[in-house]
């Protein structure tokens, strides 16, 4: 009974990495400030942990996206992305397994999760402004601007949006989980949606990160941050409404996380 268990687990694993592969190639859309592009493979590695748990998950999420990294070209990316997909998903079902029976532990991670998310909004817009200051040059090149005063006018407009993604996200989530309570009759728990955020902000910032290490510019960097958000929602949306649809099915027994549950 184990090694079938086993068997079956290595199988669907082998089908969430191709899943996540493909579902980050489909959509492409590249992102020219860091020769990245945002996609909708977040959906399959969400749905992965669901399915897999942390451990399995992980692997098809890192190895799934790298994977569509060296074949979309982004060979450069692949590396960073094996790291940061993987975390993602260990991220996530940690999280889970922590909140699942716990509201303490949902309170503090909320807590955690708030309190980081205002720190790297501050340290980034910080970042901007002294590479502005002290590197004008290179701002203005990077960001495709012909004098100072379009980079300043630039450079607010990226902070602006970053402020506006950062408070329209949480608005956001909460829709997307009413719309599916309402069309499915499913209720998603708050730790759930939690941990979809939390995995999320994280590879918002890794990208981040490895974005700045890459090209030298960490405020260039930064550019890139909004629509990455914007691929993290749309990722929470289309796995929470498979997972809500699979759930219905018989295909619920394979999933390591059941925390969707019928309304009915």
């Amino acid at each position: 009974m184990h090694t079938e268990n086993r068997t079956q687990k290595i199988i669907l694993t082998g089908l969430m990495t191709a899943l996540v592969t493909v579902a980050t190639m489909v959509i492409a859309v590249p992102v020219p400030f860091t020769s990245g592009y945002v996609h909708l493979g977040d959906s399959m590695i969400f749905l992965s942990v669901f399915i897999l748990g942390w451990k399995y998950g992980a692997f098809a999420a890192g190895i799934g996206s790298a994977l569509a990294d060296l074949f979309l070209g982004y060979v450069h990316w692949a590396p960073w992305t094996l790291c940061i997909k993987g975390i993602m998903a260990i991220i996530m079902g940690l999280i889970i397994q922590k909140c699942l029976n716990s509201k303490r532990n949902t309170v503090i991670a909320s807590l955690i999760t708030a309190g980081v998310w205002v720190i790297f909004n501050f340290a980034v817009k910080q970042i901007v402004i002294y590479e502005a200051a002290h590197n004008a040059e290179a701002l203005l090149e990077d960001a495709g601007v012909n004098s100072v005063s379009d980079l300043g006018l630039f450079l607010n407009g990226v902070q602006n949006k970053l402020m506006l993604v950062a408070l329209i996200i949480p608005i956001i989530l909460i829709i997307i989980s009413v719309y599916i309570r309402k069309r499915e009759h499913m209720l998603i728990p708050v730790y759930q949606i939690l941990s979809m955020t939390m995995a999320g902000l994280w590879m918002v910032f890794g990208y981040y990160i490895a974005g700045g290490l890459i090209y030298g510019n960490f405020a260039v960097s930064a550019f890139s941050i909004p629509m990455n958000m914007i691929q993290f929602v749309c990722g929470f949306f289309i796995a929470s409404i498979i997972s809500a649809a699979l759930c219905k099915t018989p295909a619920r027994k394979f999933f390591a996380y059941r925390t969707i549950t019928s309304l009915k």
